[in-house]
């Protein structure tokens, strides 16, 4: 089901933030050995993102408990780098409410 998750919400980015998310992409091809030159495109996509996108606004209105708490952990285990064996519960929570928020609907690729 994560596979259906990951292609329904960047289908709803491209068509959404078509000009940010074709220059990104774009800049990460051209800088594929320094993708930190990238960083402003990034932001600009992510601004758009939470703007624009109707998936991710729900996800992240109703999913936010489940956001916080994985990326606490992450920034809690990233030091030791112990995210995969600490936080990959709360990263599969965060996936299961997330996919009910756009169950009922299908990529275009599955039209």
């Amino acid at each position: 089901m994560s596979n259906f998750l990951d292609q329904f919400i960047l289908e709803d980015v491209a068509k959404n933030c078509p000009k940010q998310f074709v220059a990104y992409h774009k800049c990460i091809s051209e800088n594929h050995e320094d993708p930190s030159q990238c960083v402003f495109r990034q932001k600009d996509l992510a601004v758009c993102i939470k703007e624009k996108v109707p998936s991710v606004q729900k996800v992240m209105q109703n999913c936010g408990t489940q956001m916080a708490r994985y990326e606490q952990c992450v920034r809690d285990h990233m030091a030791t780098r112990t995210i995969n064996e600490n936080c990959l519960g709360l990263l599969e929570e965060m996936r299961q409410c997330a996919e009910k928020q756009v169950s009922g609907v299908r990529p275009i690729n599955e039209l």
